[in-house]
C-alpha cells in the first residue's frame, strides 16, 4: 500500500512540475521564458571569431552556425548551465565561413563572414531564437619602403597619379555575355560564366574557382589555382579578350545530385598592364586543352576579340590584387521536372514580361482614352435628349393654353347669346 502511495506521489509532482513549467511559475525553469539581451559582441582573433552574448536567465539550449547543425564542430550544446554570458568560437575557414579579400583606397584584407544561430530548444527553431551575422575584417598593413639621397637644394615639383583600383564583377548570364542574370536554370541548359573589371589599367586571371550547394557538404573545385579548369567536360576554358580584362565560358548547367541551388565563388587577380606585371601571368597556361578552345572568338555582343594561348605554368598568386567574388545562387531544376521547368521558363522570360508589362500599359491607355471619349459622347446624348424634351414640353404648354383660351372663348360667346 505504501509503495503504490508513494508512486502516485512521484507521478503527481512530475505532472504538476511539467504543468507549472509550461505556464511559467516561480521556481521553475522554462527555457524558452529567456532571450538574448542586447548586442552581441564580436572578437576578431588571430584564427578564430568569437562571439560572446548575454541572455536575460541563464542559458539552455544549443549554439550553431546555419546550415552546419550536423558538424558537431559547428555546434555546442548547453546542458545544466547556470550562466548568463555564453561564448561561442569559429576557427577561420571552417564551418562554411565565408572568406572575401577586399582591395580598395579605404579597405585593404580579408572578409570572414558567418551566420551564427542562437537556439533556446535542443530540437527546435523557436520565436525567441536569434540569428546574427558576424564579420571581421583582416586589415592588410602598408608597407613603407624609404631611402634617402643627399642632392643640391633644387626645386621640387610633386607629380602623383592615382589608380582607382578595378571593379570586377562574377555573373552567370543567359545568351550572350551581356544577357540577363540566371536566377532559375534547367540541368543542360548553355548559360555564360563572365568575370569582368572595369578598368583598362589592370589585366585579371581568374582562378581558385569552385562550386558548392551552399550547405557546405558539397564542395567541388572547378578552376585550378593557375586559372585552368579541373574537367573540361563540365567548365571548358576560359576564354581572354584583348585587354584580358573579361573571361567567359559558355557552359551547360549542372547540379550537385538532390541539390536545388549552386553557388559558385571565384578568385580574381589583377595586375597593372604599364607596369609589366601581367606578361606571362594572363591568360592563363593550360595544357592539354582542346585546340578548338584556344583560337579566336569573338564576343559579338561586346565586339571582342578572346584569345587563350598555349604556355607553360606561370600565375598571380594570393596577393593584396586578389579578390573573392561570387556569383548569384542559381536554382537549378531537373530534367524530367516539368512543372518546374514551366516555372523557371516563365520567371526567367525577362523580355516576354516587359513586352507584356508595356502592352499591358498601352491597353489602359487606350481604354482611358476610350472611356473619355464615351462619356463625352454620353454627354452630348444627354444634351439632346433634353433640347428634345424641353421642345415636348413647350409644346404641351402652349397646347393646354390654346386649349384654355378656346374653351374661355367659348363660355364668353355662350353668355353674349343668352343676354
Amino acid at each position: 500500500m505504501n509503495s503504490k502511495f508513494y508512486y502516485i506521489c512521484i507521478l503527481l509532482s512530475s505532472f504538476l512540475n511539467i504543468v507549472f513549467t509550461a505556464r511559467g511559475y516561480p521556481g521553475t525553469t522554462n527555457a524558452l521564458d529567456n532571450a538574448v539581451t542586447g548586442e552581441p559582441i564580436v572578437e576578431c582573433l588571430e584564427d578564430r571569431v568569437k562571439i560572446t552574448f548575454r541572455t536575460e536567465k541563464p542559458f539552455g539550449g544549443r549554439i550553431f552556425v546555419k546550415g552546419m547543425i550536423d558538424s558537431h564542430e559547428c555546434v555546442k550544446t548547453f546542458n545544466g548551465n547556470n550562466k548568463n554570458a555564453i561564448d561561442f568560437e569559429v576557427l577561420n575557414g571552417e564551418c562554411n565561413m565565408r572568406r572575401s579579400r577586399k582591395i580598395g583606397p579605404d579597405q585593404r584584407g580579408v572578409e570572414q563572414a558567418v551566420t551564427v544561430i542562437i537556439s533556446f530548444h535542443d530540437t527546435f527553431i523557436t520565436k525567441i531564437d536569434k540569428a546574427y551575422r558576424t564579420t571581421c575584417f583582416y586589415m592588410e598593413t602598408d608597407k613603407v619602403v624609404t631611402n634617402s639621397v643627399d642632392v643640391s637644394a633644387l626645386p621640387t615639383t610633386d607629380i602623383t597619379d592615382t589608380a582607382k583600383m578595378p571593379i570586377c564583377t562574377y555573373s552567370v548570364r543567359r545568351g550572350s555575355v551581356t544577357g540577363s542574370i540566371v536566377t532559375y536554370a534547367t540541368v543542360g541548359e548553355p548559360v555564360f560564366h563572365v568575370w569582368e573589371c572595369d578598368s583598362d589599367m589592370f589585366s585579371m586571371l581568374v582562378h581558385s574557382c569552385f562550386v558548392d550547394d551552399g550547405d557546405g557538404n558539397n564542395r567541388k573545385t572547378i578552376i585550378d589555382e593557375h586559372g585552368c579548369s579541373t574537367d573540361t567536360l563540365i567548365l571548358p576554358e576560359l576564354l581572354y579578350n584583348q585587354q584580358n580584362n573579361l573571361a567567359y565560358a559558355e557552359v551547360n548547367v549542372f547540379k550537385f545530385a538532390d541539390k536545388v541551388t549552386t553557388y559558385f565563388q571565384c578568385a580574381v587577380s589583377t595586375c597593372m598592364i604599364s607596369e609589366g606585371m601581367c606578361v606571362g601571368r594572363t591568360p592563363p597556361k593550360c595544357v592539354g586543352a582542346p585546340v578548338t578552345s584556344r583560337n579566336r572568338r569573338s564576343i559579338e555582343s561586346k565586339k571582342i576579340t578572346a584569345v587563350i594561348r598555349n604556355s607553360s605554368d606561370n600565375t598571380i598568386m594570393d596577393d593584396p590584387f586578389t579578390m573573392d567574388l561570387s556569383a548569384d545562387k542559381i536554382v537549378v531544376l531537373d530534367l524530367d521536372d516539368s512543372q518546374s521547368r514551366k516555372i523557371g521558363n516563365l520567371l526567367n522570360s525577362e523580355k516576354i514580361l516587359a513586352s507584356a508589362l508595356e502592352n499591358e500599359e498601352k491597353l489602359e491607355t487606350i481604354s482611358a482614352i476610350q472611356k473619355n471619349s464615351s462619356q463625352l459622347c454620353l454627354s452630348h446624348s444627354m444634351i439632346i435628349i433634353l433640347i428634345l424634351l424641353s421642345g415636348c414640353t413647350l409644346s404641351v404648354a402652349s397646347a393646354i393654353l390654346v386649349a384654355f383660351f378656346l374653351k374661355f372663348k367659348r363660355q364668353d360667346s355662350v353668355m353674349f347669346t343668352k343676354h
